[in-house]
């Protein structure tokens, strides 16, 4: 997000707000002080709307058909239940986490919904599912951004990692938007389009920077392709990019090692929750079959779960020695080197 956006989305949805203003200074405070009890409750939300995607990405645990959790739709009623409670402090809204978005029938309700409590809203979606009469639909629930993946600026190298998907398709789909956009006088949703950077599509950077040029897009994002120890070393070889100021890792005997030093921190602990289809609580969108299960909001509500003797407990586990933790020894626990400049 750059300057301007923050600007005008803290003015937005924050600065006129007493609770959210509050709720983010303290917990901003118990980051600086490493409170293992938060003072406040989660700034953001990331709510998984389905685990069910139409896709076979090879590196995605949905694709590859790892997720071994119950499969299923999250409920109108059940987000009502979530946002009521916790929308008068929560500041950011992600609709997606291991599905596609688009595929449950209540998710401009649940846009709306969400919209409705002013909290600023965005989901990421493949597009295959973003037709005329979606695209339509967005634009009216008041969805503040919408993240759209497209991991090639051909149809020969789309397709070698979005098994399943339809390169015009997106196209299309991204076109239309804008043009509906424009005709009906509206800003939102911003459009960022998201391109990870991989061993395939790596020469396509500058071709892909000319179709988002060409299309309107408003924002152009690279992101570097992660890969879990679940993975083959051909898997992983086979994608990690040549040109390695596009890698989040180096390579040691052939296995990916983080280049980002792990330290005992996490910022999504601190300040975001992540909530299953069914209401099942993890600490991060890692945890693809709840091996760290800290509640659900459908039975004890999100500000009882916040601050349990579980999620207290795994703070100070990772204060004290994050190593020990198998799902979070490898991880940098940020997002800010996700994304690079290309």
């Amino acid at each position: 997000m750059n300057l301007k956006r923050k600007i005008t989305y803290f003015l937005k949805y924050i600065l006129f707000s007493r609770k959210r203003l509050q709720n983010l200074f303290l917990v901003e405070l118990s980051k600086k002080f490493k409170l293992t009890k938060v003072r406040g409750y989660p700034l953001t939300l990331m709510i998984e709307p389905t685990n069910i995607c139409n896709l076979k990405c090879p590196l995605c645990p949905t694709g590859a058909g790892l997720i071994k959790r119950k499969k299923g739709f999250m409920k109108l009623e059940d987000f009502k239940k979530i946002i009521d409670e916790s929308g008068e402090y929560v500041l950011h809204l992600r609709l997606w986490n291991w599905g596609e978005p688009l595929l449950n029938k209540d998710i401009f309700d649940i846009i709306s919904y969400g919209k409705q409590k002013k909290v600023f809203t965005n989901i990421s979606t493949n597009s295959s599912f973003l037709d005329n009469e979606v695209s339509k639909k967005l634009i009216e629930s008041g969805l503040d951004e919408l993240i759209i993946s497209l991991d090639g600026a051909s149809e020969e190298t789309y397709k070698k990692y979005r098994k399943g998907g339809n390169f015009k398709k997106v196209l299309d789909s991204m076109r239309f938007i804008q043009e509906e956009k424009k005709r009906l006088n509206k800003k939102l949703p911003y459009i960022k389009l998201q391109f990870i950077i991989m061993k395939h599509n790596e020469h396509e950077i500058n071709k892909i920077k000319q179709l988002a040029k060409e299309i309107g897009i408003e924002e152009l994002s690279f992101k570097t392709v992660g890969v879990m120890d679940y993975f083959s070393k051909e898997d992983i070889s086979k994608y990690l990019p040549e040109d390695k100021k596009y890698s989040r890792y180096t390579l040691e005997n052939n296995q990916p090692v983080l280049k980002r030093k792990i330290n005992n921190w996490c910022d999504f602990i601190w300040e975001e929750m992540v909530i299953n289809w069914d209401g099942e609580v993890v600490p991060c969108c890692f945890d693809m079959n709840n091996h760290l299960l800290l509640g659900n909001v459908l039975k004890e509500g999100v500000k009882d779960i916040w601050n349990n003797e579980k999620y207290q407990n795994l703070r100070k586990m990772i204060l004290e020695n994050k190593s020990n933790i198998p799902l979070c020894k490898d991880c940098p626990g940020t997002n800010k080197e996700t994304f690079v400049d290309a």
